[in-house]
C-alpha cells in the first residue's frame, strides 16, 4: 500500500505546534462548514452577483520556492544480514525439542532437535545392504582373476597348437617328402637296373636259342622277367610323378592348413578372452559403483541423523520463520501452524531465522504504478510505529525484481518489494525484526519554480485553470501544471508571483461564467480548434518530453497535460474523491467523477460541469474534506517555519 506524503519536519517541537494548529484549523473548519450550510439555505442555490464572505482558509498565493516529490510506502522492519535455517532432512519429521522464540542464543547452542529413530532403522538396513555390496564386490573380483588366468591358459593352448603345427610341417617338408623322393628315385633306378640286366639277359638267351643252344621255354622265360623288370621301371616312374604331381601338393595344404588353423584359434582366442574379461571388469566396476552408493547412501543417513540436531552457527536473537513473511500469511490462512514440539517439518522447510540486528533495513511495497519511479540511492525517511517521536535516515538499497500480488485478499494488486538500508547503528537492539514501518521515499525536487497548492487547480477537459478573483467573483485562469505533489503543483505558464487563488471549490455562482480565450490557452500550451475550443495537443516540445516518464513506466497519477507537461502526483486519491484507494482498490464519489483536476492525476470528463455555470455547491462532506486539506497544508507550513 502506498500513498504520496509531502515530507514532513521529523522534530517533536514541530510536530506539538503542528497538533495545535490543527486543532484551531479543526475549529475554524466546523464554523466554516456551519456558515457554508446557513449561507446555501439562506442564499437557496441562487446565482447572486455578490460573491459569499471568504475566509483567510479559502485563498492562496501563487509562490516562488521549491518543493519535494515523495511516496509513502508501509512494510516491516529486517535485518540487513541473516541467516536462515533450514531442515535439511530427507523426510518429514517431528520436532522433538525447539528453543524459545526472541530467545539470545551463542554459538553452538541447541536450537531444534528433530526425531532421528526412522533414520536410525534406515541406517541399521543400510549396514546389512552394505555387507552384501561389500560380499558382491569380493565375488566379483574372484570372478576376474579367475577368468584372467583362463585368459592365459587359453592363449598357451593356442600358441602350442601353432607350434605344433608349425613342427609337422617342417617335418613333412624336411623329412616325409625327402624320403618319399629318395625312396622312390631308388626304387626306380633299381628297377631300371633290373630292366638292364634282364634285357640284356634275354638279348643272350635269344641269340643261344637261335644257334640251338637254349630251349624256346629257357627263352620265353627270359623274356617274362624282362617284361617284368620293365612293368616294374614304369610303375616306380609313375609313383613319382604320380606323388610329384598329386600327393605332395595335397600334403604341403593340408599341412599349411593346420597351421593357419592354429593361428586362427589363437586370434579367437585372444578376441573371446577379451570379451570375458570385459565382461568380467564391467561386472566389477558396477558391483563396486552400487557398493560405493550404498556406502554413500548410509554416510548420508548417517549425516542426516547428525542434520537432525541444528546449533546456532553464530550468536544472535532467534526467529521462528511462522513469525515473519510468508510464514506468517501461511499461519494465518491455516497451514502447518506455528513451530512448537510435536509438530511435522516438512524437507527444507524454513526454521528459525537468526538476524544481525546491528544494522537494520526496512522492507517496504510500493504500487506497480510507482515503481518505474525508485531507483537505488534515493533518499528516504523511515518511521516505526514502535518508536515514537523519532525517525531515520535511509536509502533505497534495491528493487524487487518481480511484482508480488496482494494474496487471496487482493489477487489484482501488484506491488514491488523495496529495500531501504537505515542509516542507525541498531547495537542497543532498538529497532527489532517485523516492526511496522513507514517510508517516505523522495522521488524527485521541484527547485525555485512558481507554485500553488495543489487544491487550487481544477480539470475541464484538457484544460488545467485556476480560479483568481475578479472583482467580487472569480474567474478561470488556464495554467500549464508541472511537476505536482500531495501538496504543491508547479506552475510553468499562466500566472505571476503574488496571485491569489481559491483553494476550495466555488459556489453557485461565484464564477464568471465565460468562454475560454484561444490566446489565453495557447498562451499555456493548450491547442484549440477552428471554432476556438480546447482540444487535446499533439505536439510535444524536446523540453516536454524530457520531463514525462517512458510510456512503459508512466506511474498513476501522472498524465499528458496540454502543452506537454508531465504532472507528477503520485499519492493515491483519498476514497470518496474518485482516485484510488491506499489499498489499491478504485472506488469513484457519489458523482462518478473526479472532484479536482490535477489532484489524482486523473482527466475529468469533458461533460463535467463548469465552476460558475451550473456548478452546485458541494455536499458538506466534500467541504470538510476541502477544509481539512486546507488545514493540513497550513499546518505543514507552519511547521517549516
Amino acid at each position: 500500500m502506498t500513498q504520496n506524503t509531502s515530507r514532513p519536519s521529523p522534530s517533536g517541537a514541530s510536530r506539538r505546534r503542528r497538533g495545535f494548529i490543527r486543532i484551531a484549523v479543526a475549529g475554524a473548519a466546523v464554523l466554516l462548514i456551519a456558515a457554508g450550510g446557513i449561507y446555501a439555505v439562506t442564499r437557496g442555490g441562487g446565482s447572486s452577483a455578490s460573491m459569499r464572505a471568504v475566509s483567510n482558509l479559502d485563498m492562496g498565493r501563487v509562490s516562488k520556492g521549491s518543493f519535494e516529490i515523495t511516496t509513502t510506502a508501509m512494510g516491516e522492519l529486517e535485518a540487513r544480514n541473516q541467516i536462515e535455517l533450514r531442515s535439511q532432512l530427507d523426510a518429514a519429521a517431528g520436532i522433538l525439542e525447539i528453543v524459545s522464540e526472541g530467545s539470545v542464543v551463542k554459538k553452538g547452542d541447541l536450537l531444534v532437535r528433530l526425531n532421528a529413530e526412522t533414520l536410525q532403522d534406515q541406517i541399521d538396513q543400510q549396514e546389512i545392504e552394505v555387507e552384501r555390496a561389500q560380499a558382491d564386490v569380493t565375488a566379483a573380483q574372484n570372478a576376474l582373476e579367475i577368468q584372467k588366468s583362463q585368459n592365459e591358459s587359453g592363449i598357451r593352448a593356442g600358441e602350442l597348437k601353432i607350434q605344433l603345427a608349425e613342427l609337422a610341417l617342417n617335418q613333412w617338408r624336411e623329412g616325409e617328402v625327402v624320403k618319399t623322393r629318395t625312396s622312390q628315385q631308388l626304387e626306380i633306378d633299381q628297377a631300371q637296373a633290373d630292366l638292364d640286366r634282364l634285357s640284356a639277359f634275354a638279348q643272350r638267351s635269344q641269340s643261344l636259342w637261335e644257334a640251338g643252344f637254349l630251349s624256346k621255354d629257357t627263352l620265353d622265360q627270359d623274356k617274362m622277367a624282362e617284361d617284368k623288370a620293365n612293368a616294374r621301371a614304369q610303375i616306380a616312374k609313375l609313383d613319382k610323378a604320380t606323388y610329384e604331381e598329386y600327393q605332395h601338393p595335397r600334403d604341403e595344404k593340408t599341412k599349411l592348413s593346420d597351421l593357419e588353423e592354429a593361428q586362427a584359434d589363437l586370434e579367437r582366442i585372444k578376441f573371446q578372452n577379451e570379451i570375458n574379461l570385459s565382461a568380467k571388469q564391467a561386472s566389477l566396476d558396477t558391483t563396486k559403483r552400487q557398493f560405493d552408493l550404498k556406502v554413500e547412501k548410509l554416510e548420508k543417513q548417517k549425516q542426516q541423523v547428525d542434520l537432525a540436531t541444528m546449533v546456532a552457527p553464530t550468536d544472535g536473537l532467534v526467529v521462528y520463520a511462522t513469525s515473519v513473511g510468508r510464514g506468517r500469511d501461511m499461519v494465518m490462512i491455516g497451514g502447518d501452524g506455528p513451530l512448537q514440539v510435536g509438530r511435522q517439518v516438512r524437507p527444507n522447510e524454513q526454521l528459525l531465522i537468526l538476524p544481525d540486528t546491528t544494522r537494520m533495513v526496512a522492507n517496504v511495497k510500493v504500487h506497480e504504478s510507482l515503481a518505474g519511479r525508485i531507483r537505488p540511492g534515493q533518499p528516504a525517511i523511515v518511521k516505526v510505529d514502535a518508536v515514537t517521536n523519532e525517525s531515520f535516515r535511509g536509502t533505497v538499497e534495491s528493487i524487487g525484481v518481480l511484482a508480488e500480488t496482494g494474496g487471496w485478499r487482493d489477487p489484482n494488486r501488484r506491488e514491488y518489494s523495496v529495500r531501504i538500508a537505515i542509516e542507525h547503528d541498531n547495537s542497543d537492539g532498538q529497532l527489532k525484526p517485523s516492526m511496522r514501518a513507514e517510508a517516505e521515499i523522495m522521488l524527485g525536487a521541484v527547485k525555485d519554480s512558481l507554485m500553488v497548492p495543489v487544491q487550487a487547480v481544477f480539470a475541464e477537459g484538457p484544460v488545467r485553470y485556476v480560479l483568481t478573483p475578479k472583482g467580487g467573483r472569480f474567474e478561470r485562469t488556464p495554467v500549464q501544471v508541472g511537476r505536482m505533489s500531495d501538496a504543491f503543483a508547479e506552475i510553468s505558464k499562466g500566472l505571476e508571483e503574488g496571485q491569489q487563488v481559491l483553494l476550495r471549490e466555488p459556489a453557485a455562482g461565484e464564477v464568471v461564467a465565460t468562454a475560454w480565450s484561444p490566446e489565453a490557452l495557447k498562451a499555456v500550451g493548450v491547442a484549440v480548434d477552428d471554432d476556438g475550443k480546447p482540444v487535446a495537443s499533439k505536439g510535444l516540445t524536446s523540453a516536454d518530453m524530457l520531463q514525462m516518464a517512458p510510456p512503459a513506466q508512466m506511474p498513476a497519477g501522472v498524465q499528458m497535460i496540454p502543452g506537454g507537461d508531465a504532472a507528477a502526483n503520485p499519492r493515491p486519491q483519498r476514497t470518496g474523491e474518485g482516485g484510488q484507494r491506499p489499498d489499491g482498490a478504485g472506488r469513484a464519489n457519489g458523482a462518478g467523477q473526479p472532484r479536482r483536476g490535477g489532484r489524482d492525476g486523473s482527466q475529468p470528463n469533458s461533460g463535467a460541469a463548469t465552476p460558475g455555470a451550473q456548478a452546485t455547491p458541494p455536499a458538506p462532506e466534500t467541504a470538510k474534506e476541502t477544509v481539512q486539506e486546507a488545514a493540513k497544508e497550513t499546518a505543514k507550513e507552519a511547521s517549516k517555519d
